[in-house]
């Protein structure tokens, strides 16, 4: 695309020829286009699917009116439109900005998402979005679903850092009609560089605890093609017994232009081992965890007027030891946990726009493998644990989950209604659905009212249906649990500021969750809870479009929500630990010249209850907030940072008998290098 058309573009001039044959489609249509918005970045959550562009929102009749056009390097991964849904994106400029050590303490600062960390600086964290559990939130890496089979406690196990993401996009609600059984009750794509041009750079970070870090990265942008590849390590002490980390991380992304489309390729690795202080149980605090995990992905798309496509072939492999026992390992414990997670996936999809509408449908094959010694059917033939003596993989589980989706969309002047639905079959029979409609509206230039209904389900995890353990008992013959989900509200969006307000319910039945009887002492997996959650949100955002001014950004977000439980006289271990209230206020501000600051506050409110290891008690969550601050200076080249955690050193729980890290300071260096 040509500099002086994205100038054009940005000016919100009008014209009725497009040069560039990827938007031929609007030439074809005889329209006068109007531009408002032009991003180049790429789009999980913007609706359509586009190798380079496409628009969000047209009317096809005699005008089309663009609300915004994302223009993307390689495909447009969408999930839902930004206007018939509610969408949180947080830009590059943003990451640069907010005082956050990890992805986990990024999406922590977004009020619908609940994340309940396990240590500091990304060890371990379970991620849920409006009140749904740690396994109902799909999790995707430039459009690739890499949510872990074994359990959602390894989602955010992914090879990267915070300083090579570009954007990250956040579906609060139900994904099911799209992506699948993952996303029951929302959705999270991040999105790299994926080199589109040429630099390099270097940053360090160091801090209490013991804290060291180092990350690489270079990139190699030509005009048809571009190389992007980073390397990282993180370790530190902790900051109580047994919570030390170290953490490598090595990621590449590329894409290559061709006359038939974009060819891309991502690979990555991660490295990490922490200690694992009662992270899932308290009586043994000595708990140590080691993981790895592979991951790579070869995608082809394309444009033609009216047409675009996109087909990916993916595969992550996630290994996992877990040790009860550190060290000193009492005479009855013979073995560490092993296990090692495969998915291996094949997508196609593509839209076509036409004078009815755009239609999208797609397919999906998805096999999920577990191999372990303690997960899984018994294995007539034991397989050798790699790199461990002695030890072998005992149990298995496959299963193939097939998906094919449709889905259509209608632009009637103001109004954009989207409808479709999804079958999923698992191994061949057991077919699910999930469907829905989205509408909006727009009452003004820059006001909508947005309706939803969406039907979604979930598959259990492999740790749902096969863990035995000391305090757990699974269960092979679970259901997927399902919901239905209403949504209304409104979205307003200018220049400088966006804003939402949204009320949502949750039905949902068979839900999977660990229970017991009050005298029981184990917990079972069961398909036997029935909750009901409802709730609002609302949230607002202002970014100046003059760079010289004194406030760079405000926001504020707020999430209140209760849900009900039917499940007669049994104690549940999940699925009430929700969030009752958050709310979250975030300010970036001018100092002097280069000098920038920049605040948030968290405060939540937990529901639910817990039993306090040392005294034996039954107790509920406290309330607390947290205060984040960041001091930084930067030129074209240097950034020099001071960044505090938890700066009142709030002493919290986030989940049960697992202390939260108190203040946490850490400086930070980067270094910037442009090739020309």
């Amino acid at each position: 695309m040509k500099k002086d058309f994205i100038q054009i573009g940005l000016k919100q001039r009008f014209f009725r020829f497009w040069s560039n044959k990827g938007f031929g489609v609007y030439n074809s249509l005889g329209a006068v286009v109007k531009v408002c918005v032009l991003s180049a970045t790429y789009s999980l959550l913007a609706m359509p699917i586009a190798t380079f562009a496409q628009p969000d929102t047209v009317t096809v009749s005699k005008n089309v009116d663009i609300d915004e056009v994302i223009v993307n390097s390689k495909k447009a991964n969408s999930t839902y439109s930004e206007f018939t849904r509610v969408v949180t994106v947080i830009s590059r400029d943003e990451l640069g900005r907010v005082p956050a050590a990890s992805l986990q303490q990024l999406l922590e600062q977004v009020a619908s998402i609940d994340i309940r960390q396990r240590g500091g600086h990304g060890v371990q964290a379970d991620i849920s979005v409006r009140g749904g559990s740690f396994d109902q939130t799909l999790v995707l890496l430039n459009g690739v679903n890499i949510s872990d089979p074994q359990t959602g406690h390894h989602n955010l196990n992914i090879p990267i850092d915070l300083d090579v993401i570009e954007r990250i996009e956040i579906l609060q609600g139900p994904g099911s009609r799209i992506y699948g059984a993952g996303a029951f009750s929302g959705a999270i794509n991040i999105i790299t560089s994926n080199g589109a041009d040429s630099r390099a750079r270097i940053l360090a970070n160091a801090g209490e605890h013991g804290l060291l870090g180092l990350t690489a990265s270079a990139s190699l942008g030509r005009s048809n093609a571009g190389f992007f590849v980073s390397a990282s390590r993180k370790s530190s002490n902790g900051y109580v017994a047994n919570t030390d980390f170290s953490s490598s991380n090595i990621y590449t992304h590329s894409h290559l232009k061709l006359k038939a489309g974009q060819l891309g390729l991502q690979l990555g690795y991660q490295d990490k081992g922490f200690g694992a202080n009662s992270f899932y149980t308290p009586k043994y605090p000595n708990q140590y965890e080691q993981i790895k995990a592979l991951f790579s992905e070869i995608s082809f798309g394309g444009t033609q007027p009216n047409l675009s496509y996109n087909a990916s072939v993916y595969f992550r492999r996630h290994f996992d030891r877990f040790e009860l026992f550190r060290s000193d390992a009492p005479s009855w414990y013979t073995s560490h946990n092993y296990h090692r997670s495969s998915v291996y996936g094949s997508r196609v999809e593509g839209s076509y726009l036409s004078t009815v509408g755009k239609t999208r449908m797609g397919v999906e094959a998805r096999g999920e493998e577990i191999l372990s010694n303690v997960l899984g059917k018994p294995l007539s033939k034991p397989v050798r644990v790699s790199g461990a003596d002695d030890v072998f993989y005992s149990k298995s589980d496959l299963r193939w989950i097939s998906s094919f989706f449709v889905d259509h969309t209608i632009y009637i002047k103001g109004l954009t209604i989207s409808g479709g639905a999804l079958t999923s079959l698992v191994n061949g029979s057991d077919a699910h659905w999930s469907y829905g409609v989205d509408i909006s509206q727009r009452l003004l230039t820059n006001l909508r009212v947005i309706a939803s209904a969406n039907q979604t389900f979930r598959y259990p995890t492999f740790t749902d249906l096969y863990y035995q353990g000391p305090t757990n008992i699974g269960n092979p013959n679970l259901k997927p649990e399902s919901a239905i989900t209403y949504e209304l509200g409104v979205k307003h969006s200018n220049g400088t500021s966006t804003s939402h307000i949204s009320g949502f319910l949750r039905d949902a039945k068979d839900v999977i969750d660990w229970v017991k009887l009050p005298t029981d002492e184990k917990w079972q997996s069961a398909n036997h809870t029935q909750i009901t959650t409802y709730g609002v949100e609302a949230a607002y955002s202002y970014v100046p479009k003059e760079k010289e001014r004194f406030i760079k950004r405000l926001g504020v977000s707020v999430l209140l929500q209760h849900s009900d439980k039917s499940s007669d006289e049994l104690d549940s271990y999940y699925a009430l630990d929700y969030l009752r209230a958050k709310i979250n206020l975030s300010f970036d501000h001018r100092v002097y010249r280069g000098l920038s600051a920049n605040w948030t506050l968290m405060q939540q409110d937990r529901a639910g209850t817990y039993t306090h290891f040392a005294s034996g008690d039954q107790r509920g969550y406290t309330a607390f907030a947290i205060l984040d601050a960041g001091l930084t200076w930067q030129n074209e080249r240097l950034m020099l940072g001071l960044n505090v955690h938890n700066v009142l050193d709030m002493v919290y729980v986030d989940l049960a008998n697992v202390e939260q890290p108190g203040r946490w300071v850490t400086f930070t260096c980067a270094y910037n290098i442009r090739f020309r």
